[in-house]
């Protein structure tokens, strides 16, 4: 009789944490329901680089990731979705930003037993040199000037049940522009919940949860003259400008993924995401992937739904996974995404698991 009472245990516990999950899915959406009617906080937080979907996969799909997030880039979006790694992964990726900007990813995520894992990751965003003009000099004063964006970041997870898990990460965010910058430190936290119905996942993250950014440095460094009606003051006196505090661009992101096709050669999985940006309107992703034989991916989507005048939102791609020596098996990954008149983002992934 003791098996079965710690069966039935397991899964009246089982039972409660997708309860409980709903739930908050449920409030999130009825707390935020009013903001379609609000002004939206468009261009009043830092480090705007952390609002770039990572990964060839994840945004051919939609970026309706969050309750997928299956491969090393799930830190960059659900922590909680790498204890669903049976082996050690290691991803890169390359995307051609706009304005002729580059944008590179990296991820090494290790399981620790069966039931727990960790990684670390870094991701780069880099502005290519160009030459400092002013108003007075518009031809050039002679110095150039380039930008750089970087987060360094660590993630656990673990599976406190068979289906549910909860993860985070901890990240250094620094922001350099010509002789500023600004760094802080932020966290990310994820749940995910796996259903035996059609493979059905539900996920919830919290990202860039952290301390608000200040530019400082020698660009903001001054001589000035305290009161220039007294003649023969000193006109030099050093001082520096005090600049404002800027959050970071808080996401609440909520999902849910399934397959709506599972046989032996074939698999079609169909994913939603609800996102609540801090600075902008709430809006809605969707997209799916076709896989044959877990060997040939077949990816689409469409991101944004909801945010007005958004600038494109289709995004396609595809993967091949190569099978080498004894486990080992890599993966190439492309995505294509549309940004209207801002033109399209190429997205290229390459990861490897071992």
């Amino acid at each position: 009789m003791k098996p079965i009472f710690r069966n039935s245990c397991s899964k009246v516990k089982q039972t409660n944490i997708m309860r409980t999950v709903f739930t908050l899915i449920i409030v999130i959406f009825i707390i935020d329901v009013k903001s379609y009617a609000q002004v939206t906080k468009s261009g009043t937080t830092a480090a705007s680089f952390l609002k770039i979907g990572v990964g060839s996969k994840a945004t051919a799909m939609g970026e309706s990731f969050v309750a997928v997030a299956d491969d090393a880039s799930a830190v960059f979006w659900n922590p909680a979705g790498i204890t669903q790694l049976e082996r050690s992964e290691a991803f890169f990726s390359h995307i051609e930003w706009l304005a002729d900007m580059s944008y590179e990813s990296v991820s090494v995520v290790t399981p620790l037993g069966a039931n727990s894992a960790v990684a670390i990751w870094a991701n780069s965003l880099s502005v290519p040199e160009d030459i400092v003009r002013t108003v007075f000099q518009p031809e050039g004063t002679g110095e150039r000037f380039s930008a750089n964006m970087l987060s360094l970041g660590a993630t656990y997870s673990r599976n406190l049940t068979d289906r549910f898990s909860l993860g985070g990460s901890v990240k250094y965010i620094r922001e350099a522009i010509w002789t500023m910058q600004a760094a802080t430190v932020a966290i990310d936290v994820g749940t995910l919940y796996r259903s035996d119905y059609r493979s059905m996942k539900i996920g919830i993250a919290l990202s860039n949860f952290g301390a608000k950014m200040k530019m400082s440095g020698r660009a903001n460094l001054l001589f000035v003259d305290p009161d220039p009606s007294i003649v023969g003051n000193n006109d030099k006196i050093r001082a520096e400008l005090q600049l404002d505090e800027w959050e970071l661009p808080l996401m609440m992101r909520a999902g849910v993924a399934f397959n709506l096709i599972e046989s032996e050669f074939s698999r079609l999985t169909i994913a939603a995401n609800q996102n609540f940006p801090s600075d902008n309107k709430e809006y809605f992703n969707i997209g799916g992937e076709y896989s044959f034989s877990e060997m040939i991916f077949i990816r689409a989507g469409f991101r944004g739904s909801g945010i007005d005048e958004a600038e494109g939102g289709l995004s396609l791609g595809g993967g091949v996974r190569i099978n080498l020596a004894g486990n080992t098996s890599l993966m190439v990954d492309y995505a294509y995404t549309d940004w209207g008149i801002l033109n399209q983002v190429n997205r290229f992934s390459l990861s490897a698991n071992f």
